[in-house]
């Protein structure tokens, strides 16, 4: 670039907030599609299950770095086996106790297990979620009453049950779901998990943010916002930590009106990858629509399994008896 050339915006059809963002599907077929799971269905359920990690990490207190291994563990899972076979519930189990190890963030087994029950008991009352506002109408799976509570008066709830007991059914059915889960998980991505950490798109992000010479801590900020955003959906299997990387900051240069060189992804990334991009970046917005009910369902309430089997915690399973609203 000359000198008195004055720096050129990044492709337009990359990233054009005036279209309505839609989360892409993948073309590939999955064991899910396999038993006769559509592929919407299967990417709602794949979102319940990554905002389950989001809220288990944030109780635990876990890095982000964590929350992005857990959930490149949970999407190369149901790359591998279908949503009949075992529900978000229990793989994201495992998928916590295991990121938790490979990460060095290891956390003991009874504290993932009293986090995912809160969790249970917040989605089955819908806490956080305006219920009067957004109605799932039949799709709902919710504690009775929770509908006619406020979110203040649903947070009391939640302070007022007692702890769960260590030597009590319900602990116990958890703990079984989970070292099971823990086993599964292993035995099906072939005990390789070590590469994980090392490969998510945030180990990247800051660095391409040196060389591209932004120094904004808001921007960096916001590329690190949508990153999280994208460990939602399965961008981890289909596109290179790299390319994910690319997309976050030039959504959040975007954002802050920042001006970047024509093309400047291809260092990094390689050439003709604008439509790879778009597809990231559309879904990555479309993922942060509040006002989507079917998203909104998936990352605050209560999403019953397709497992063939009833699943440990589904409506009218023991656990949900036995786990008070």
């Amino acid at each position: 670039m000359k000198k008195d050339e004055a720096p050129v915006a990044s492709e337009k059809f990359v990233v054009d907030k005036t279209v309505h963002a839609v989360i892409e599907i993948s073309s590939r077929i999955s064991p899910s599609n396999k038993d006769g799971i559509s592929a919407q269905v299967e990417s709602m359920h794949r979102l319940h299950g990554a905002s389950i990690l989001h809220d288990a990490c944030q109780i635990l207190k876990l890095p982000s770095s964590v929350f992005a291994t857990a959930c490149t563990i949970f999407h190369r899972m149901y790359h591998r086996i279908s949503l009949r076979a075992h529900c978000v519930w229990s793989v994201a189990l495992g998928c916590t106790l295991l990121a938790s190890k490979v990460d060095e963030e290891p956390r003991q087994v009874r504290t993932i297990i009293v986090a995912f029950v809160h969790i249970y008991r917040r989605r089955r009352l819908r806490a956080g979620d305006d219920v009067k506002r957004h109605s799932y109408g039949a799709a709902d799976c919710e504690a009775e009453g929770a509908a006619s509570l406020t979110n203040g008066e649903k947070e009391n709830v939640l302070r007022s049950v007692p702890p769960l007991p260590m030597g009590g059914p319900v602990y116990a059915e958890w703990k079984e779901v989970l070292m099971n889960m823990e086993s599964t998980i292993l035995r099906t991505l072939g005990f390789t998990l070590y590469w994980i950490p090392d490969k998510v798109p945030q180990r990247f992000v800051l660095y391409f943010c040196r060389v591209l010479e932004i120094e904004r801590k808001a921007v960096i900020q916001q590329a690190w916002s949508y990153l999280n955003d994208s460990c939602f959906l399965d961008l981890c299997v289909r596109y290179e930590p790299e390319l994910t990387a690319c997309a976050a900051i030039i959504m959040a240069c975007s954002d802050h009106d920042i001006v970047l060189p024509d093309a400047w992804w291809e260092a990094f990334i390689g050439v003709d990858r604008g439509t790879d991009l778009s597809n990231s970046i559309n879904s990555i917005l479309a993922v942060c629509d509040e006002n989507d009910l079917g998203l909104r369902r998936a990352r605050y309430a209560f999403l019953s399994s397709l497992c063939k089997e009833e699943s440990f915690n589904d409506p009218d399973s023991y656990v949900w008896s036995a786990i008070g609203s």
